[in-house]
């Protein structure tokens, strides 16, 4: 629907209420729980009139896709190469709430719109990841999917409307790729507060007593949780993780990265 014609001035007017609704629902990542009262409450337009524009809900949802989908890909086609490009998609998302949100948020219900949804979020996946494969600065002997995953869950986080530190990671996030923090330490991991809270038992065993969430370690997770709940200096803990299990130092980056994606993804 790139190519939408209007015939009249009123309905494309209607059309970007709709839209900007939509926009509004998705960065308070409630779109999966869309009716066309909450359509018609936000867009400000009566239920009668959205259905003389619009057929269905399915149909307002699916032209707001096709809009920000193709908002997406444009973006993706006027990336520059190189570091600079990555930065520059990463600066456009989080200035821009409609995309950001259109990423970010649950989707839909309906299959076929989950679908095109997932689809469009595949792709930026596979772009960013293509990229990340042919930066000459990425940390040595970390996986470019690794990365990926890092990068796509520091948007993330600095989108959720329930992350109360989304500031400070938009903050991060404008100036410098996640992996670049890492000698800087501490942005790697959740916050050293909520490290701290959680209960570690020695079979493996985590609890968060705050909101009830557990998961199973194996013996580098449960290290690397119990260093952290003493210090924040992620480059002593790379050091550490290399001599007490006996790897080498891209390795133990490698495996120290990747718990640290699952561990956010855990405890988003």
């Amino acid at each position: 629907m790139g190519s939408l014609l209007f015939k009249t001035e009123t309905a494309k007017q209607r059309f970007r209420q709709v839209l900007r609704a939509l926009d509004s629902i998705a960065a308070k990542d409630q779109l999966a729980f869309l009716t066309t009262q909450r359509v018609s409450r936000e867009s400000g337009i009566s239920d009668g009139v959205l259905f003389r524009h619009f057929a269905s809900k399915d149909v307002m949802v699916e032209s707001w896709i096709d809009q920000r989908a193709q908002q997406l890909r444009l973006l993706l086609e006027a990336m520059p190469g190189g570091r600079s490009g990555l930065m520059y998609v990463v600066q456009q998302l989080l200035k821009e709430q409609s995309l950001l949100s259109f990423l970010c948020c649950q989707p839909v219900d309906t299959p076929y719109l989950r679908q095109q949804l997932d689809a469009s979020r595949a792709q930026f996946y596979r772009v960013m990841l293509l990229r990340i494969e042919l930066l000459s600065s990425a940390p040595v002997g970390v996986a470019p999917e690794v990365l990926t995953d890092h990068l796509v869950q520091k948007i993330y986080r600095a989108w959720n409307p329930a992350n109360t530190g989304r500031d400070r990671q938009k903050e991060l996030l404008m100036s410098q790729l996640p992996w670049e923090s890492i000698d800087k330490n501490k942005d790697m991991f959740p916050d050293r507060d909520v490290l701290q809270r959680l209960a570690l038992n020695d079979s493996g065993f985590v609890f968060d007593p705050l909101n009830g969430r557990s998961f199973s370690a194996n013996d580098v997770g449960l290290y690397v949780l119990r260093f952290l709940q003493q210090s924040d200096d992620v480059k002593a803990l790379m050091v550490s993780v290399s001599r007490d299990f006996d790897v080498k130092a891209a390795d133990a980056q490698r495996d120290v990265t990747e718990f640290s994606g699952q561990l956010r993804k855990l405890l988003a």
